[in-house]
């Protein structure tokens, strides 16, 4: 009698685990009846003047003459080095700002870059397709998009303003500019935390001294006859 042949092992290694998916902590948050508006700025603005196109590449070249010119290093290396200076601001919190003064907050990872934040914002809009702009106030654009969060500036936490830089088509308006699904999400501006005064222990001290004396000082206002009369054995 034959003996059954052992059932065949799959020898394919099990597929890797899925990398937690980052907590955005997403909120949007409604301003308060007196925030200041934004103010209207041209279109002109918000397209790159020559001397910024000029700047812009010249920051490129820059850029390259400062890694071919420093001591040879290796990728991981390179690498290695800026995880470390990250370690400091591994997370970034940002609060976009839109035309109608509500913010948009999300948490971003310091080692995401520029395009992961443009990516993000658009994925909140009514029209995803239309262009639009981020700047840091007061006039800095966020126009590279390879740099990270941490090397332009953004850690570990920065308010960015949203401005439109193509005309809304027919049909389409300028605010809101996120769907219903984020407005639904709307919540007030928590005020500003103001810190309880802590008494220390010199003044408390000092607070019950001046009780004591002021005690005393009533008690040797009070007329000896009636003293001797009260206290009186």
């Amino acid at each position: 009698m034959e003996s059954p042949a052992p059932a065949s092992q799959d020898s394919t290694p099990p597929p890797p685990p899925e990398p937690p998916v980052f907590d955005r902590q997403i909120k949007m948050i409604r301003p308060p009846a007196n925030a200041p508006a934004i103010v209207e700025l041209p279109e002109s603005f918000y397209k790159l003047s020559p001397n910024e196109v000029k700047s812009l590449y010249q920051s490129h070249v820059e850029r390259r003459e400062n890694l071919e010119n420093r001591p040879l290093k290796t990728q991981k290396i390179r690498v290695a080095e800026e995880q470390e200076r990250m370690k400091k601001y591994p997370k970034t919190t940002i609060r976009v700002r839109f035309p109608d003064s509500t913010m948009l907050q999300a948490t971003f990872k310091s080692s995401e870059r520029v395009r992961d934040l443009y990516d993000f914002v658009q994925s909140t809009l009514e029209t995803p397709s239309r262009k639009f702009l981020l700047c840091l106030p007061p006039r800095s654009k966020l126009i590279e998009p390879e740099l990270t969060l941490y090397k332009a500036g953004l850690a570990p936490a920065s308010n960015v303003t949203f401005v439109w830089i193509e005309k809304a088509a027919p049909g389409q308006r300028d605010v809101p500019a996120v769907t219903q699904s984020y407005l639904s999400m709307m919540e007030d501006l928590p005020p500003p935390s103001v810190p309880s005064p802590v008494s220390s222990p010199g003044t408390a001290s000092t607070a019950s001294n001046s009780s004591a004396s002021a005690s005393t000082k009533k008690a040797g206002s009070m007329p000896k006859w009636l003293q001797k009369g009260l206290f009186k054995k």
